[in-house]
């Protein structure tokens, strides 16, 4: 793909980050559902590392093709039912907005009787532009693992003559080859902002849901000390150096105390950051492969 090897860190730290965050992910899944896909992030992960060097030659090439096939028709399944479930929940006018499940990044399938029964179930991270996006994913790593074996033969051959930081053989590209991996390159760019986007405003929705909390706390610790006979003034009196049952909480009341309610990127915004990266990071390779 590459012999510049500015690049190849680049992409083995990337990728390698990602992979290690797929992983975590995968075993701490408590559904069949959500492992399957933290694994399929985990195995394209792992592949781009190896594409990156000449010895990716040396793996074989029709079980990776597979496997990101059948990972993006799992992708691709799951974007078609997000998107029944959301269209059925405003046919039936009980469409309301989703938080962040517990076990993050698509996390689960149906847990109820159809697709309109129940509450929400799905946040942005598992919406079906979210879904569909990492089908683009699979089917794009499906694209370069095409490419990059109809110039294996030249590529193994050119391996066996430098074996150290050889340079990248041509891959020249029929129109068909081409145009389609433009199109998946602009899929990923477009999906990646989109991401990125909603990660940023998904960490805002956490600030501003801390900042309640905080208000709330004060609010609860006022009305506690007014119960117990302290006004302001007794507090103002107190000093910094207020100690004591009659001075908790003070120190906690205003908004800018910092408690479990107060959450930033979290695991699900985690997940929304490294499909980004991920989106993006495969659209580069791509595009690397279309410059030549």
């Amino acid at each position: 793909m590459t012999s510049d090897p500015a690049v190849q860190w680049a992409a083995t730290a990337l990728f390698g980050v990602l992979s290690a965050w797929s992983l975590r992910r995968l075993i701490a899944a408590r559904r069949p559902l959500a492992a399957a896909s933290h694994l399929f992030h985990l195995g394209m992960g792992l592949a781009m590392v190896a594409m990156v060097w000449p010895w990716w030659v040396r793996l074989p090439a029709l079980p990776q093709v597979a496997f990101f096939a059948v990972g993006a028709a799992w992708f691709a399944a799951a974007a078609g039912w997000s998107g029944l479930d959301a269209v059925s929940r405003r046919v039936d006018g009980g469409a309301t907005a989703g938080g962040p499940t517990p076990d993050g990044l698509t996390t689960d399938g149906p847990t109820t009787d159809g697709p309109s029964a129940g509450g929400p179930r799905v946040g942005h991270h598992e919406s079906a532009w979210c879904r569909a996006t990492h089908a683009v994913m699979m089917l794009a790593m499906v694209w370069a693992l095409a490419v990059m074996t109809r110039h294996r033969g030249h590529a193994a051959g050119h391996l066996a003559e430098h074996a150290a930081a050889p340079p990248a053989p041509t891959m020249p590209l029929d129109a068909p080859t081409a145009v389609s991996g433009t199109v998946l390159v602009v899929l990923l760019v477009v999906g990646g902002v989109l991401f990125l986007v909603t990660a940023v405003r998904h960490a805002r929705a956490g600030a501003l849901a801390g900042d309640r909390a905080d208000l709330d706390r004060a609010g609860l610790d006022r009305v506690g000390l007014d119960r117990a006979g302290i006004g302001r003034a007794g507090i103002d009196s107190a000093g910094p150096d207020c100690a004591g049952p009659d001075c908790a909480g003070i120190d906690s009341a205003g908004p800018d105390s910092a408690g479990p309610d107060r959450v930033g990127l979290d695991r699900a915004g985690l997940d929304l950051l490294a499909g980004g990266l991920m989106s993006l990071g495969t659209a580069a390779m791509c595009g690397l492969m279309l410059a030549g």
